[in-house]
């Protein structure tokens, strides 16, 4: 019994800390302001090291956008993010916890996200995000057609 939950454990910790970072993945971090062209380095699809989840982003001037294709059944909401130089910061709203959204770039199509707070920080998922981080990789460009398009199933 202790194994399972552990693995339950390790698992749903992975995940929440997937969901919590990667909704916010709005991509366009090296944007500059007032650029309206989406910057090549970051527009695409990108999926959470590990995991399913897919998303696509696309981006307007210091604005991000993020759409979920692949959700593995996970209903959230996030705002529009912002574009700071090399990182961007969003919030990302999971089953009654709201959680504000570091995402930083890295080098080879690569993003590194993360939750800088998360309220109510009782909320077993503000427990589980603490201190963790989800990699993200861009698989594809934004325009892009995949087959779990639009899917929120495994």
């Amino acid at each position: 019994m202790q194994i399972q939950v552990e693995k339950f454990t390790r698992l749903l910790t992975r995940t929440t800390g997937v969901m919590a970072v990667a909704l916010g993945l709005p991509a366009q971090l090296l944007a500059q302001p007032g650029s309206a062209q989406p910057s090549p380095q970051w527009s695409g699809i990108w999926n959470a090291e590990g995991s399913l989840i897919t998303l696509r982003v696309t981006h307007q001037n210091d604005q991000l956008n993020v759409e979920p294709l692949v959700t593995m059944g996970y209903e959230w909401r996030n705002s529009i993010g912002e574009i700071r130089g090399n990182s961007a910061t969003l919030d990302v709203e999971y089953q009654g916890v709201v959680a504000r959204v570091l995402v930083q770039l890295g080098d080879d199509n690569t993003a590194m996200v993360r939750a800088l707070s998360c309220q109510p920080d009782y909320h077993v998922v503000c427990a589980l995000v603490q201190n963790q981080q989800a990699l993200f990789r861009r698989t594809g460009a934004a325009n892009a057609q995949t087959s779990a398009a639009g899917s929120t199933a495994n």
